[in-house]
């Protein structure tokens, strides 16, 4: 599988209104020794000093503590608390659920453990990624209530009773604070809703064992709160230890309740912002906190907090961040696959949607919609008539305290047409420090412009960056003719070189027109790509005729479902078709087409292409540098 997009020279296509095809460019693999080396201080420092002074303490403090010493918390009486909400509470994957549980295979892989009792939580064959998912114990999250389940509970508990057995240290890699937050409330859930047949199927010797370990659970979280980390793991802490306050008895759970709904309510305000959208901009961890405010809502609703204004909190914030993910999902139902979003992890976000209760579907007076989510930094581009949409990000990374989920895709964007997505984002296959990790945070992964090779940001390891890029407003606008939104990024600033990107949709055919202008002074070399969906056909297109100077050349049709789009250009360089790879969910990589264009001149410049029904005419471009707008077929758009 091809890991960059750069080009070779020697197989390149001829220039621009050479009637020759283009042809399809076989890349290898770029170098990334350099971003696997030990970073320097240089680099240690452009990181660290975005960071909050707490967080510096916190990172110091649990490095001087080192691991866990939970034999300091000596057992003490739990038992756990009757809750009727916990049946609201929505399953984690019923069906798969119970093929894990039959199989005991903690791994989630096609070699199980068929005796649960030896079920392993630790295999260096592994990735990490695949032993922190195993130990959140997600699998436990289902009902097994029903008479014919009770085989089903036996093995229930004998995992978990397995991980207390082979989890005894507090050094193992099931006691970090974000697989214990998450395990914590998977195991409150699971012995909450089958509360009242765990105790017809077992010894109370085995439960109480499972409760003991909870306890000293909850408590080494409670010593170990992420506050190093903050954002989406410090409320999933939160979330903990409401669960555990709330479900458990014993002579913490007041501390652990009081102290979960004051984070709660201090992180809810910070992460959750005014246009509704989760400040990492990730669109998956948006969906994830927003599942976290339904299960707490849920367990509220039973079990009322001791502060009433928790209630109206939670409720206001499922409100707004419903309303903001109902806005920037395709067409499709899911997700855009930006800043570290996989489908699957989650559940599927039509439920999330609906168990809700606030989601309500738009509709447009002239089928057609531009919405800008300023605090973000999305602006979506819909029309209903074709069930065709664009997401567009000219937001930063992330918070500057917090960026690790953020990649280098300033003025990127994804775009469905008739229902199937045709330009998407990479994704991401893996959390792992690797080549893979580090190509698909890169700038060539997204559909935006790199100048002279460099990055937008500076990623290096699995979720660092150093110097990151600033951004622009984003502006944008409509008439019964054209959607436009712009925005730009100051990434490249050490060049001198500032990018900013318009997106123009034609309304009277679907054609979709994205200008970039790139200005500074001096020689450049200036790359853009584009990723399409593996489902789309890219064939090269024929042509003899010569076009004028300022019409769109047609190059590749591309083509989907029984639809045909033609992708055009304007503007000099060389344009070849490459190899990536597509990945919607983790350890899957799919082959995908990429256009790679490449230009090198003097700046400023611009440079122009088009996704366009097959059949339209090729399109007249005029006012290409002008700095007031652009003209396509005699319509103007500002830019502004």
């Amino acid at each position: 599988m091809k890991c960059d997009i750069d080009e070779t020279p020697s197989t390149a296509n001829k220039y621009l209104f050479d009637a020759e095809p283009p042809e399809t460019d076989k890349i290898s693999p770029p170098d990334f020794s350099s971003r696997m080396m030990p970073p320097s201080a240089g680099r240690y420092w452009r990181t660290l000093k975005h960071l909050r002074a707490s967080q510096l303490f916190y990172l110091v403090r649990h490095r001087i503590l080192g691991r866990n010493n939970i034999s300091r918390w000596p057992n003490g009486h739990v038992a756990i608390r009757a809750c009727d909400g916990l049946s609201k509470i929505s399953e984690w994957q019923p069906g798969l659920a119970r093929q894990i549980i039959r199989a005991g295979d903690v791994r989630f892989d096609e070699r199980a453990t068929r005796d649960s009792e030896r079920s392993s939580w630790y295999f260096k064959e592994i990735a990490r990624r695949q032993m922190f998912h195993a130990n959140y114990c997600d699998f436990l999250n289902v009902d097994l209530s029903a008479p014919e389940d009770v085989a089903l509970l036996h093995r229930a508990i004998h995992i978990a009773l397995s991980w207390c057995n082979q989890n005894s240290t507090g050094r193992e890699a099931g006691w970090h604070p974000f697989s214990l937050s998450l395990r914590i409330v998977n195991w409150l859930k699971f012995l909450g809703r089958n509360a009242n047949h765990l105790e017809e199927a077992e010894d109370r010797g085995q439960i109480k064992q499972i409760l003991v370990s909870l306890r000293i659970q909850v408590l080494s979280l409670e010593s170990r709160l992420e506050r190093e980390l903050l954002a989406n793991h410090l409320l999933k802490n939160a979330k903990a230890l409401v669960f555990a306050g709330t479900l458990l008895e014993c002579l913490e759970a007041t501390r652990w309740r009081d102290l979960g709904q004051r984070l709660l309510r201090e992180q809810i305000a910070e992460q959750i912002l005014l246009d509704g959208g989760h400040i990492e901009r990730s669109p998956m961890y948006h969906a994830w906190v927003l599942d976290d405010m339904l299960d707490i809502r849920n367990l509220f609703a039973s079990c009322p907090p001791d502060t009433p204004e928790c209630v109206s909190g939670i409720s206001n914030c499922i409100e707004r961040m419903t309303g903001y993910l109902g806005q920037i999902i395709h067409p499709d139902g899911e997700i855009p696959l930006l800043n570290d979003s996989q489908l699957g992890v989650t559940r599927p976000t039509a439920q999330i949607l609906e168990d809700s209760g606030a989601y309500q579907v738009k509709t447009c007076p002239d089928g057609t919609e531009v919405q800008s989510f300023e605090n973000t930094g999305y602006t979506i581009i819909r029309d209903l008539s074709s069930r065709s949409f664009l997401i567009f990000d000219c937001g930063p990374l992330g918070p500057d305290y917090q960026p690790g989920h953020g990649h280098s895709d300033v003025l990127s964007y994804e775009l469905t047409l008739h229902g199937q997505r045709v330009i998407v984002d990479t994704g991401v296959s893996s959390y792992e420090p690797s080549p893979e990790r580090y190509y698909e945070r890169s700038t060539a992964a997204h559909n935006t412009i790199r100048v002279d090779g460099r990055e937008q940001a500076e990623i290096w390891g699995s979720f660092r960056v150093g110097s990151r890029p600033s951004v622009s407003r984003i502006r944008h606008g409509q008439s019964p003719k054209f959607q436009f939104v712009q925005g730009a990024h100051f990434g490249y600033r050490n060049l001198g070189v500032v990018h900013s990107r318009t997106i123009i949709h034609l309304g009277t055919n679907n054609s979709w027109v994205f200008v970039d202008r790139i200005s500074g002074k001096g020689n450049h070399k200036v790359e853009s790509f584009i990723h399409f969906h593996p489902r789309i056909g890219v064939r090269p297109i024929m042509y003899s005729e010569k076009f004028s100077s300022d019409a769109t050349v047609p190059w590749w049709s591309l083509e989907f479902d029984g639809f045909r789009y033609v992708l055009m250009t304007l503007g000099g360089g060389i344009l070849t078709q490459a190899e990536a790879w597509y990945s919607p969910g983790f350890a899957i990589r799919l082959s995908q087409s990429v256009i790679h264009w490449t230009w090198q001149g003097e700046l400023p410049a611009t440079i122009l292409y088009a996704v366009v029904p097959e059949g339209t005419t090729p399109l007249s471009v005029s006012r290409l540098e002008d700095p007031a707008g652009i003209e396509i077929n005699q319509l103007f758009i500002p830019m502004r």
